[in-house]
């Protein structure tokens, strides 16, 4: 058995985890303690016949590889239950997708299955909920009906099934009741005196905290454009009167659950990270993508620090990785004392901090910049009988010229780092990419020459490269949506802006040629996939003159049977910026693509009646809203936006979500998608752990 040193031993011991993963305990051993329950490991089943009898296990988690061919989960959880081993819940995780052995575990009386890799969230809370005491309030309803009689039955079925109750006839005084009750779902009728359960919803939804409560309509109406109208107000669902008890009941505590999973995995209050005490990553990404869209951003004193631990290799030769993992701690440790108001820190990865400065002027950056630096090395170690000296190397990457987006100003300070330790390292080194002058015709060739390079393959370290986001549905199952984006990567590591080489591509005529090489090296890249992952799809941006020019249908269709991606064909991104100023083009291309099979997508929709129209001509299966209408758009005009791409039978995704307090009001939009930093920044390989989504309600029986 391997318990964790330095448990803490006030918390109960109840979980059992058994399995051949040695980081899966290692990963939710800190979320679990958080929440006052323990967990011990072991690595085989001898391991668990011998020590699970001492203990009342509370739960076990059941690595299904440990079991013998000729083993059932059924016969193993006998054998156990003979040997006296009391375990009132199992959770089951599956190495394979195969249907006999959820069905094993289903009549084992598994509470959870799991297939892996498994999400440490979803696992996480999954467990938290089989261990956590029963409450008897299971939620709270605000009943909004101005007919007593009416109100006083719906808050009586629902207080006999738990619920906490509070009923409102007065329609105009709903607001302060829900601001006093904080209700998690509203029943609210559709016909009332001095405003109707429509305009209320209307006008709920304008209020960011309200806007991701469930709001359900109940009504005798039937005429069902009424209720699609009552519906885009920012309805959920309708309950028919007369009121049924039983499908009511069922109808909240469904909805609720929905919500609550929902909320869970958007982590809307989870900024910080259990293990390290530092900001998580996607919220620390989040901000950062919040930060380049700001006016005063590329003033000298905001930077990026990148802080690498130097001989980070041989720290772990010398002394373990478990004295090396104090080492990163104390790293770590000294950041946050040292940070001012409105900025941020993150462990980046094994060794590498980030940290996001805002200080008064360049100098002024520096210098904070030396004193993390000295902080780290200020007096050795002792480890284990061993004196270790501790030394960090620290690269700032600059806002200014324009980033674009994280992952440039990260490559900035990786770029910067890299400098610093291949000076030998204990220094900070500020890098300050190169900002052309007007009309530098100079830097317009250099951009172009390496457009070239990156084209015929001869950069050998830099060129073109691949990076992929994850598309995540909000409700309903869907296939596992990636979008494509293209970087040009300098010799050194450093990315340069669309803004930067696309201009510069558009000049030199050469915008077809990096459409197709993106195009080839995105199929290649799904077809790779296509053997372990057949319900991926990539969102491939291109270009309308691309589409346009001459063969290019044919060209596609031949890459596409030559990929052996016939059955799982790409979605081709693109800019309605493009469409519009081509529409008679645009309409004979989407039908093109329409007989050979192949969605579209139409990118940066905004709330123009011209970018309506162009919709409602086109009637594309995808639109994606652009970031700058997110972010500029009220709750109750991005609603109205989404109601109106709806009705012309589209599918919509909202990007650019990397502000948490907006995430409940983009859910309650109806956005069928979502994307940002705050659920995943891009990546540059398809790696991406979907049982890790953001919105995935996955997790259980």
């Amino acid at each position: 058995m391997q318990d964790q040193p330095g448990d803490s031993q006030e918390t109960s011991e109840t979980i059992l985890y058994v399995g051949t993963d040695a980081g899966l305990p290692h990963r939710i051993r800190p979320l679990l303690n958080e929440q006052g329950l323990r967990l011990t490991a072991c690595s085989d089943l001898d391991a668990l016949r011998t020590q699970c009898p001492a203990h009342d296990w509370t739960a076990l988690i059941l690595d299904s590889a440990l079991l013998a061919s000729d083993q059932t989960v059924q016969s193993f959880m006998a054998a156990l239950a003979q040997g006296g081993a009391p375990i009132r819940n199992l959770v089951v995780i599956a190495h394979t997708k195969d249907i006999g052995l959820r069905l094993q575990a289903l009549r084992a009386g598994a509470a959870a299955f799991f297939t892996a890799p498994v999400g440490s969230r979803a696992l996480v809370e999954r467990l938290c909920a089989l261990c956590a005491p029963r409450t008897a309030a299971v939620g709270r309803v605000l009943v909004v009906e101005d007919d007593p009689m009416q109100a006083l039955l719906v808050e009586r079925i629902l207080s006999a099934a738990g619920y906490t109750v509070r009923t409102q006839g007065d329609a105009l005084q709903v607001l302060a009741v829900i601001e006093d009750f904080q209700p998690e779902l509203i029943l609210m009728d559709l016909n009332m005196p001095g405003a109707n359960g429509a305009e209320l919803t209307a006008i709920i939804r304008e209020h960011e905290v309200f806007a991701s409560v469930p709001i359900l309509f109940l009504s005798s109406e039937r005429d069902p454009v009424r209720q699609s109208d009552a519906l885009s107000m920012g309805g959920d669902a309708f309950i028919a009167k007369p009121i049924r008890p039983d499908l009511l009941i069922k109808a909240v505590t469904q909805r609720l659950e929905t919500m609550r999973a929902v909320r869970g995995r958007l982590r809307l209050a989870e900024h910080q990270d259990p293990v390290t005490g530092l900001a998580s990553r996607h919220y620390f990404v989040s901000c950062l993508e919040r930060a380049i869209a700001e006016p005063g951003i590329g003033e000298a004193g905001n930077g990026l620090l990148l802080i690498a631990l130097d001989g980070a290799t041989s720290i772990d030769e010398r002394i373990g990785t478990g004295g090396a993992e104090l080492v990163r701690a104390r790293a770590g440790s000294t950041i946050p004392a040292r940070l001012e108001s409105g900025e941020l820190a993150v462990r980046l990865d094994h060794h590498r901090h980030a940290v996001l400065l805002r200080r008064a002027g360049a100098d002024a950056l520096l210098a904070a910049a030396e004193g993390l630096r000295a902080a780290v090395a200020a007096a050795p170690l002792k480890i284990g009988g061993q004196s270790l000296t501790v030394s960090v190397s620290i690269g700032v990457g600059l806002f200014h010229p324009a980033a674009g987006d994280a992952i440039t100003v990260i490559s900035r300070a990786e770029k910067a780092c890299a400098q610093a330790q291949g000076a030998g390292g204990d220094r900070v080194v500020m890098y300050r990419p190169f900002v052309p002058g007007p009309g530098d015709t100079l830097h317009e060739q250099r951009i172009g020459a390496l457009i070239d390079r990156a084209l015929t393959g001869a950069e050998m370290e830099g060129g073109f490269r691949l990076f992929y986001q994850p598309l995540v549905a909000v409700q309903s199952p869907s296939p596992q949506l990636m979008e494509v984006r293209l970087r040009l990567l300098e010799r050194d590591a450093e990315l340069i802006p669309d803004a930067d080489y696309l201009p510069v591509a558009t000049r030199g005529g050469r915008l077809c040629d990096i459409d197709r090489w993106l195009m080839l090296r995105a199929l290649a890249a799904l077809a790779g996939q296509a053997p372990t992952h057949p319900e991926l799809r990539l969102l491939i941006p291109q270009h309308l003159d691309t589409l346009a020019s001459d063969g290019w249908v044919l060209w596609f269709r031949n890459q596409l049977v030559s990929s052996g991606l016939t059955q799982q064909r790409p979605i081709i991104e693109v800019w309605l910026a493009d469409l519009l100023q081509r529409p008679d083009d645009s309409a004979i291309l989407l039908r093109m693509l329409h007989k050979l099979g192949v969605k579209v997508c139409l990118l940066d929709v905004d709330l123009t009646a011209a970018a309506r129209d162009l919709v409602v001509e086109l009637q594309p299966p995808l639109v994606k809203i652009a970031a700058a209408t997110l972010h500029r758009a009220k709750p109750d005009e991005l609603l109205r936006l989404i109601t109106r791409l709806h009705q012309t039978g589209t599918e919509v995704i909202v990007g650019g979500v990397d502000d948490p307090a907006r995430v409940g009001s983009i859910w309650a939009s109806g956005a069928d998608y979502v994307q940002g930093a705050l659920i995943q920044e891009p990546l540059p390989d398809l790696t991406f752990d979907w049982t890790e989504t953001v919105l995935n309600a996955e997790g259980g029986f």
